[in-house]
């Protein structure tokens, strides 16, 4: 019995094995094969090139860009510049001026024996127009004549102060003579004078002289003169000369002839 039943079973699995051998041969068989006379793909390398072309024009405008890269908290740098404006420049209203002026002062009249020429310093203000004819002007004028050798023991240091109040002309010719930006002037001056002196020796009528006073003494006077000035923009520089007199008693008239070199603001 055994017997028969291993035979019935060896039997069996042959078959199943010859089944199974068929089925997979079919299987098999019915995948298609490729088939390349090439062979495998060849493997393709992708490279690309970037080519930049720099064209320079000259003349033309190069910008130059740097980058900066700082690393940690970002830090803010703040340039503070302060501008402050130029302070305006000092205008008088049209026509008024201040100014100063200096030079020599020459004696004359009573004064001319006893008295050398000696320096004088001046200062004016006055009112006129670039344009203008007529104007007015008031100044103040120190002279400290010099000693005469013949007098020099009698004499302790004479002092002229003069307070003048003037008309002053401005004559129209050759305004333009140095171009049309700076205008020429000459003019005419003259008016009242007040004088005080002391320690001023004089020569009298007779021939004598009076020895200087050491106290201050007051005379009425006079004053007649002219100049030449230039002025641009607001600055005017003048030349001028003057004689200013006054009458004592017993002595001719007293003179003095300052020449001055000054300027003007307007």
């Amino acid at each position: 019995m055994q017997l028969r039943f291993s035979r019935y079973f060896g039997g069996a699995a042959a078959i199943l094995a010859l089944g199974a051998s068929v089925a997979l041969g079919q299987a098999r068989s019915s995948r298609r094969i490729p088939i390349s006379k090439e062979g495998p793909a060849p493997k393709v390398d992708t490279v690309t090139v970037y080519k930049t072309d720099t064209l320079t024009v000259p003349g033309a405008t190069q910008y130059v860009h740097d980058t900066v890269r700082v690393t940690g908290p970002t830090q803010y740098v703040h340039d503070t510049v302060t501008m402050y404006p130029k302070p305006a420049p000092v205008h008088l209203p049209y026509g008024l001026y201040v100014g100063v002026a200096g030079g020599a002062s020459t004696p004359d009249g009573a004064l001319w024996v006893p008295n050398s020429v000696g320096w004088t310093a001046q200062g004016q203000v006055g009112w006129q127009g670039a344009k203008n004819l007529l104007g007015v002007r008031g100044d103040v004028n120190y002279a400290h004549p010099g000693q005469d050798s013949q007098f020099a023991g009698a004499e302790g240091g004479a002092q002229i102060l003069n307070l003048s109040a003037d008309a002053k002309l401005q004559l129209p010719f050759f305004n333009h003579l140095f171009g049309q930006a700076r205008r020429f002037a000459l003019y005419g001056i003259g008016g009242y004078t007040f004088t005080r002196y002391k320690n001023l020796p004089m020569r009298l009528n007779d021939g004598t002289f009076l020895a200087a006073d050491p106290t201050w003494n007051s005379q009425n006077g006079w004053n007649a003169g002219g100049g030449a000035s230039l002025m641009w923009g607001r600055t005017e520089l003048f030349l001028e000369g003057r004689v200013l007199g006054f009458n004592s008693d017993n002595a001719p008239m007293s003179r003095q002839i300052p020449v001055v070199f000054g300027i003007n603001l307007y």
